[in-house]
């Protein structure tokens, strides 16, 4: 009996770990998303579009786009200092 139970929990101990390892895994390799302002592609960005994007992702585009912001600003002041300078 003593045995039996062992090797139950063993079986049970590897079965968890590697259900551990595929939850995690499938964690790391989720992509990260692109950031695009302009989702209409018609070439112009409207502080509506700005808007729906992360204070984060605003920096990150703004790094792509070669735009100076300051980073101190709330997420309104952002946008405006992005739009204004996409103009």
């Amino acid at each position: 009996m003593e045995t039996s139970s062992i090797v139950v929990l063993i079986i049970v101990a590897i079965v968890a770990i590697l259900v551990w390892k595929e939850q995690s895994s499938k964690k790391l390799l989720k992509p990260k998303p692109v950031v695009t302002a302009d989702r209409n592609n018609n070439g112009v960005v409207s502080k509506a579009e700005l808007g729906k994007l992360t204070k984060g992702q605003l920096f990150d585009l703004a790094e792509k786009k070669s735009l100076k912001v300051k980073k101190s600003g709330n997420k309104a002041a952002v946008i405006s200092e992005i739009h204004s300078q996409l103009k």
